[in-house]
């Protein structure tokens, strides 16, 4: 199975939904918030076959693999920075395989329309990704972490670019949010800009799989002993984390996480995390994604954020979720136009 990387088809996926659905946490969250113990159950869906099918959708002559599914629900635990709870499996799968049924409705509409992409946007997209690294090397280690080929990655931009022009031209165009509707946004949820105190960190993750080895967790520890040495011994801790981080939410900022609050990440990290002071590093913390090598740049106290901080924010949530229900309403409109299938 091809293990796609974050460009394919993410960034449309979450603006029709996906991380709401899937409960998925910002990027720098290397634990993400968890479900508590005593969270209620999730809505009745109904039951995703324990074996799903080799097809498990088709929109027209377009057939969604088991293997795309499969890939598509990784990457939400990606986002969500947690493996899928058991009890949330069903709801999570049909809630991906939707936001799958919605991309190749659109990538297909695109065709409808005649959009095209030429080659000059997909160099430009990809060129921003190469950017995000610090070094070509590290680049094409990354994409042989992503088990792609740079081919591979420009025909998946290629289709991400069809998705976006579909969506920007018949769906986001002449979206305006008026001044007086962030003012009362601000004013009707006080509790939304009450900043809880927390600290702001940077990590190194030395990533591995729940199911490695003893063999491979050790190398991997042992690699993240010798970052936090050089680390210790006065090495730039950002530019470690840009070069050897396995977390693609933060590496490129050098291992920023910015501010996480209690209950934010995993419990091994946060113990050792808010153990520290500012400038100090943890020793080696594993988690279930790995091998962390924790820096603490600084304790923050609780504070009411302003309107003028909050604004910009506002707006760009008042516009992501209009964006999200037009993206629905003619996601709903083009199924009554194409042949959808579901198979499970």
């Amino acid at each position: 199975m091809t293990r796609r990387s974050p460009t394919s088809r993410g960034r449309w996926l979450l603006v029709l939904g996906l991380a709401a659905g899937c409960g998925a946490a910002p990027p720098g969250a290397p634990g993400g918030p968890a479900p508590p113990p005593d969270a209620p159950a999730p809505h009745a869906v109904d039951p995703v076959p324990a074996a799903l099918p080799e097809i498990v959708a088709s929109v027209d002559a377009y057939s969604i693999t088991r293997g795309e599914l499969e890939q598509a629900v990784r990457s939400a635990e990606i986002q969500a920075g947690q493996a899928l709870p058991t009890q949330f499996r069903d709801s999570v799968y049909r809630a991906v395989l939707d936001r799958l049924v919605a991309f190749h409705l659109l990538l297909q509409e695109s065709e409808r329309r005649s959009i095209v992409v030429d080659d000059a946007a997909v160099d430009a997209r990809i060129e921003t990704i190469r950017s995000g690294f610090p070094n070509e090397e590290a680049f094409e280690t990354r994409l042989d972490s992503w088990n792609t080929s740079l081919y591979i990655l420009r025909e998946e931009t290629r289709r991400d670019l069809l998705v976006e022009r579909v969506l920007e031209s018949a769906v986001f165009a002449g979206i305006e949010i008026e001044p007086e509707s962030v003012r009362a946004f601000y004013d009707q949820h006080p509790a939304q800009f009450t900043e809880r105190g927390g600290v702001r960190a940077r990590h190194i993750l030395i990533g591995v799989s729940p199911d490695a080895s003893e063999p491979d967790k050790a190398e991997a520890r042992e690699r993240a002993r010798g970052l936090r040495l050089d680390a210790a011994e006065g090495a730039d801790f950002e530019a470690l984390a840009r070069e050897h981080s396995d977390d693609p939410g933060s590496a490129a900022n050098g291992g920023d996480l910015g501010l996480v609050v209690e209950g934010q990440t995993v419990s091994a990290f946060e113990t050792a995390l808010f153990a520290l002071d500012p400038g100090e590093l943890s020793d080696v913390v594993e988690t279930p994604f790995g091998f962390h090598v924790i820096q603490m740049v600084e304790r923050r106290d609780d504070r009411v954020v302003p309107f003028e901080e909050a604004r910009g924010p506002i707006g760009d949530l008042l516009l992501q979720q209009e964006q999200q229900a037009r993206a629905a309403a003619f996601i709903d409109e083009l199924k009554t136009q194409y042949d959808v299938r579901i198979l499970i």
